[in-house]
């Protein structure tokens, strides 16, 4: 009898391992597909900024090949000037630090507001529109010229704008719902949502911080060496 229950305990160990395996399997193979289509499938942030990059290559050309604002900016004589123009860093620092704070806190507003995530991928909508019509118009004046001209102008402070965007507007880039229960889990607590929150302002004024004194003493310099291939 104690031998008959002893086969029976060890028969039901083995049913459990191997149900436990499969489970593991199973889990294992769901974590592959979701990698699998996370690899393969692009984040809707990119898609909905190449969707304006697309509408302002589109607008672009429906216009008869002209943007006035970007022409009577980046045109040639403009673009010969800035070769020996020297910035009055002072002044350039407190127009840059007020335009770009007024800009700071509209997203902030909009990370706070009801219909965040609609905002949040509008202005990226906006931002690939604007995007695509700038560039397609310094393509249009100078040629592939026009490209390293376009990246001149956002290198390297767009760099720490954009990082200050996406952090500003993080709670609706999560789509892992395991991850969003355990931040709601940890931020049930005071402390720790007022800690995360506190590390959180730190680390945009950082990056906003970084990204202006970018935009004053190094981006000019760039534009500057730029503009002698023109």
């Amino acid at each position: 009898m104690k031998c008959w229950m002893n086969k029976f305990d060890v028969e039901e160990q083995m049913e459990e391992q191997v149900v436990y395996r499969v489970e593991q399997d199973n889990d294992a193979y769901i974590d592959y597909r979701k990698l699998h289509y996370k690899n393969t499938m692009l984040d809707n942030r990119v898609l909905v900024f190449l969707t304006g990059f697309c509408i302002g290559m589109v607008f672009f050309y429906l216009s008869g090949g002209q943007s006035s604002d970007e022409k009577s900016l980046l045109d040639r004589e403009h673009l010969l000037l800035m070769q020996s123009f020297e910035v009055n860093q002072s002044g350039f620092l407190m127009y840059t630090l007020g335009l770009r704070i007024k800009q700071l806190l509209f997203i902030v507003i909009c990370a706070l507001s009801s219909i965040g995530g609609l905002l949040a991928y509008s202005i990226m909508g906006w931002c690939g529109f604007e995007a695509g019509l700038l560039i397609f118009s310094l393509v249009y004046q100078y040629g592939i010229k026009g490209i390293f001209l376009m990246f001149s102008m956002f290198l390297p402070h767009g760099i720490f704008y954009c990082m200050v965007f996406l952090i500003v507007f993080r709670k609706y880039w999560l789509s892992n719902t395991k991850c969003c229960h355990n931040e709601e889990t940890i931020k049930n607590k005071k402390l720790h949502q007022r800690i995360e929150s506190f590390k959180t302002i730190l680390l945009i004024l950082l990056i906003f911080g970084i990204g202006i004194l970018c935009e004053i003493y190094i981006n000019p310099e760039i534009m500057r060496k730029m503009a002698l291939f023109f």
